[in-house]
């Protein structure tokens, strides 16, 4: 049985749906399993041993040029090497119009994902041969999981999420003695924690011997958290570096706390006691899930709050 699973971005939503392609391996561990991504998210797919290969595709890179050349030759390369895997079985559980357009591209044996009243985007339900009637209310983890098990027909613990992720990678700054990964920017700034906050939260880790470790991805990122290190001793502000080498790193952390952010996830799929601040995200269907202890904390949780979470998921 050769499988392709469709899940593209964002960074937390691929980490979301990687716990099926554990429950694939378990249920069918002859199973060939590749997955399509991004190309800035392609690695996030690889920390799963799980999944044999991984394809990627690069729609935010060709929708700037959507008539270009190198655009159309990149399209052709990747249908025909699709086409060439002759897959039993493709999963979109993206939703989207481009993602069930990708889908198409392989022409699996069965092409599969959620209805049209389901679907992100309606459009995407016309590129399917099979539907999934599973609602948008249930939440993401669980509801990739169980879009995978209806289709290839295995039953999943529904009270468990399994992810089994690794690197192997060498990260790019060696931290001396206990850290905590702190994950503080975001996308949108209604997702932001104020940095006055994450000062006190910092002070307080280092109370416990842990120094704070901040990780950032553009330019305005980088300049706040240097704002926030410069008021914390001994704080360290990690380089930017490839998405293996900052799983390495936020894999040895003691602890990651972070807003509703790719890596505050990503720390919880590698197993880290995890405290995600979630300001603006309802956490009934969206929450921090890992194999580690991990808290989830709604409506811009006080100082306070987030620490009792942090010594709630931290080893006695």
């Amino acid at each position: 049985m050769k499988i392709l699973i469709v899940k593209t971005s964002s960074m937390g939503d691929i980490l979301h749906a990687l716990p099926v392609a554990y429950d694939l391996r378990q249920a069918m561990p002859d199973a060939v399993i590749h997955w399509v991504a991004e190309e800035s998210f392609a690695d996030i797919a690889r920390l799963s041993p799980c999944v044999d290969e991984v394809k990627t595709c690069a729609f935010r890179r060709w929708r700037k040029a959507l008539f270009a050349r190198s655009t159309r030759e990149e399209v052709a390369r990747l249908k025909a090497d699709l086409r060439n895997e002759h897959y039993d079985v493709v999963l979109d559980i993206q939703g989207l119009a481009r993602s069930g357009l990708l889908a198409s591209w392989a022409r699996g044996k069965e092409t599969v994902g959620y209805t049209a009243a389901a679907a992100k985007e309606r459009l995407a339900a016309l590129f399917y041969t099979k539907g999934l009637n599973l609602p948008a209310s249930i939440p993401a983890v669980l509801r990739y999981r169980m879009a995978a098990a209806a289709t290839l027909g295995y039953t999943i613990d529904t009270s468990v999420a399994r992810y089994g992720l690794r690197s192997s990678a060498t990260p790019s700054v060696d931290v001396k003695g206990p850290f905590a990964a702190l994950c503080v920017n975001t996308s949108r700034d209604t997702k932001l924690w104020s940095e006055t906050n994450w000062t006190q939260l910092g002070l307080k880790l280092l109370e416990t011997g842990r120094r704070s470790v901040f990780f950032w991805g553009n330019a305005t990122e980088k300049a706040r958290v240097e704002r926030i290190a410069a008021t914390i001793p001994e704080a360290i502000v990690a380089p930017r570096d490839t998405l293996l080498k900052t799983a390495a790193l936020i894999s040895m952390a003691d602890v990651a706390i972070g807003v509703d952010t790719g890596l505050t996830h990503m720390a919880a799929a590698l197993g880290r006691p995890s405290v995600g601040i979630f300001v603006s995200t309802p956490i009934d269907r969206l929450s921090l899930v890992g194999e580690g202890p991990v808290k989830s904390l709604g409506e811009t949780p006080s100082v306070e709050a987030v620490w009792q979470a942090v010594t709630d998921v931290l080893p006695a």
